[in-house]
């Protein structure tokens, strides 16, 4: 693998997973106004695109050049009219949002983000804006992190939702957006996707029992099969369940609810972010930063912890309350950065295994392509590839 590419790739997705941290802006970050709309100016003069940013602890969704968007539905949140994110309370067109601000019951129609921004001038530099005053304060129902948003999602429209999930409840299938239910449907269709459905819910059911046997936590087993399934949809390969690399992510879960290192800071004054692990463990703690010094830090985690060889690439999410695994899935889907490692594209294609913890506020999931001398969680007459 070119190591040169797997350092760029990597800075994409911690970069991404930092956001999901709620970090600190920076003093001089703000934002600006022009005749076309809102944007979010960080110090160096970048702006989000195509993700979801929490400011001034509420949750604002910005398109794929860098508008805010307003009035709308992103996936299952709707954003208001001053572009922050519903939470508990009814959508103008009637539907609720809980306390995280996904919407739990109804039916809504995803929006198509690439079209809203229509007409605009693109680019990935703030050369083309008008610089104007900014201030905009922003009043309206306030989320105080009781949730995260994703961090970009899909503008082809497939019917995948751009969220993250803070949901209790026992409905492991986020209903989507969608378009009204076709009453043209006939009975026939009906009954052939309730068989494939109950043939999917039996088969899932038989290897979380499998994993939860073996010693694997139910959340664990549940997110490490959803994301087998997601990967399965796009006809890509079922990865092995690594030992060693679960051991990695729980070590990480734990010290993350325990000590949440993203708080802390490195010796220049910088925040880290998900990937930071506290000085309270045999590992070497750190304070991962947005500019990715300590990248090799985070690669030799599996080393420093276990007997496997080779290096480890996280991904990672957090909410402000318990973590569910679809909710934890919707978002890495539906960020570009996150979705390249889970599906193992481009510089990412040698990864074969995976390791699985989520509890509490966060998940974290480890890839790897070494093979793991601790062995896998297999279960039999389910296929997946081993490195």
């Amino acid at each position: 693998m070119n190591l040169f590419k797997k350092v760029l790739c990597s800075v994409s997705v911690a970069a991404v997973s930092a956001l999901l941290a709620v970090p600190v802006m920076a003093a001089d970050a703000q934002w600006k106004k022009n005749d076309k709309g809102w944007w979010y100016e960080e110090a160096d003069g970048s702006y989000p695109t195509n993700q979801w940013r929490f400011i001034n602890n509420k949750w604002y969704y910005f398109d794929n050049i860098g508008y805010m968007l307003e009035n709308r539905w992103v996936g299952n949140y709707y954003v208001g009219a001053d572009g922050a994110m519903l939470v508990n309370t009814s959508t103008p067109d009637g539907y609720y949002v809980d306390a995280n601000g996904k919407w739990i019951e109804g039916i809504k129609k995803t929006v198509d983000i690439t079209k809203r921004s229509t007409g605009r001038s693109s680019g990935g530099s703030s050369s083309g804006r008008s610089r104007g005053s900014g201030g905009k304060g922003g009043s309206g129902s306030s989320n105080t992190g009781s949730g995260s948003g994703s961090l970009s999602t899909n503008t082809d429209n497939t019917g995948s939702t751009g969220t993250t999930s803070d949901s209790s409840g026992g409905n492991h299938n986020i209903v989507i957006p969608n378009a009204a239910n076709n009453s043209t449907s006939n009975n026939t269709d009906n009954t052939v996707a309730s068989n494939d459905n109950s043939q999917v819910s039996s088969e899932k059911t038989r290897v979380i029992d499998a994993l939860k046997a073996m010693g694997v936590g139910e959340k664990e087993a549940e997110l490490y099969y959803i994301i087998n399934a997601y990967r399965e949809s796009l006809g890509l390969s079922k990865l092995s369940f690594s030992k060693s690399l679960t051991t990695v992510a729980r070590t990480h879960v734990l010290d993350s609810n325990t000590y949440t290192p993203e708080n802390q800071v490195d010796s220049r004054g910088i925040q880290g972010n998900l990937h930071s692990w506290s000085n309270h463990g045999n590992w070497t703690p750190m304070a991962y930063t947005s500019d990715h010094q300590y990248a090799n830090n985070m690669w030799s985690k599996p080393r420093e912890l276990t007997s496997y060889s080779g290096n480890g690439f996280e991904i990672s999410a957090y909410t402000g309350g318990n973590i569910t695994p679809e909710g934890a899935l919707d978002l890495w889907k539906h960020s570009s950065a996150h979705n390249q490692v889970m599906t193992t594209q481009g510089s990412w294609s040698d990864l074969k295994t995976m390791g699985v913890a989520i509890d509490g506020r966060y998940a974290h999931v480890w890839f790897g392509s070494a093979a793991d001398p601790a062995g896998y969680y297999d279960v039999a007459d389910y296929q997946v590839i081993h490195p």
